[in-house]
């Protein structure tokens, strides 16, 4: 429980100093509105593993102290179906659905061997007040273990499903640079997941033309691992609005619901595809 005040206070502490050397009063512009780049109001954080995204990485996963070369293959996408927008431009809401499957492949077998997939459906709603964006996702998610996988392992064939309602606030502090938070609940769980869980993170996006050098932490805690916090890193460039490589990694409870409970390091490089 201690390592895990001593990594938020941490975490805490970066936020702080990040918000006050990007502060507007230090010289920068005035941060502009957290939209995504279709215009709609909430910025997606570009290195957030549980939100929908196009990505191939290839990682090196480490996890009870063996080590495995891993494919992560994520097809997601967002349809925004209404928008609505005060006369003061000031408040906007949104509605939109969300889907998108992340897969893993294990690159040390001869086959590449299917090892899980996990499926998220949502619905979101946004909004967007000044310089302030909320979003709530109502979604489900389920996931499954490959076959082959199971045969190696000797794993038993569980699968996970759950639905859950998320809620993030976000605050644009300066121009390209975002911290969001908050709780999430579960509301069903076949595998006995309780609430809470809290997810909060810091996201930058240098904002002007061509190569654009991004970097972002996303950080969730379950009240179930005793707050042992799940750690993504991202950081590269962004060509143009829409197209990302850099390098990504992480540490603790693993980002794969079937492995839940086994802590892991991730680290690799990635290219990803966010609208």
């Amino acid at each position: 429980m201690s390592r895990c005040r001593h990594r938020a206070r941490a975490f805490l502490l970066a936020s702080s100093l990040i918000a006050v050397a990007w502060s507007p009063a230090t010289g920068q512009e005035r941060p502009g509105a957290p939209r995504d780049p279709n215009g709609h109001p909430f910025r997606t954080p570009s290195g957030a593993p549980t939100d929908p995204i196009h990505r191939i990485a290839l990682v090196s996963v480490e996890r009870d102290g063996f080590s495995r070369r891993v494919a992560f293959t994520d097809l997601g996408d967002r349809l925004g179906f209404w928008i609505h927008r005060a006369p003061s431009d000031d408040v906007e809401l949104a509605g939109a659905i969300a889907g998108g499957a992340q897969s893993r492949f294990d690159l040390e077998e001869s086959d590449n061997e299917f090892i899980e997939i996990h499926f998220r459906l949502s619905a979101l709603l946004r909004a967007r007040f000044g310089r302030v964006a909320a979003r709530a996702e109502l979604y489900h998610v389920s996931s499954h273990l490959g076959d082959e996988f199971l045969a190696r392992t000797g794993r038993e064939p569980v699968s996970t499903s759950r639905e859950g309602l998320d809620l993030l606030a976000q605050i644009a502090l300066a121009r390209g640079l975002v911290i969001y938070g908050g709780p999430g609940f579960v509301l069903r769980s076949s595998e006995g997941f309780r609430s809470p869980s809290f997810r909060g993170g810091v996201d930058w996006e240098l904002a002007r033309r061509g190569l654009r050098p991004f970097a972002s932490i996303d950080v969730t805690g379950w009240s179930e691992l005793d707050w042992d916090p799940t750690v993504a890193l991202e950081a590269g460039v962004a060509l143009g609005r829409r197209v990302r490589i850099g390098l990504l990694g992480g540490f603790g409870p693993s980002r794969a619901e079937q492995f839940f409970r086994e802590a892991e390091r991730v680290i690799g490089v990635s290219v990803s595809y966010k609208r």
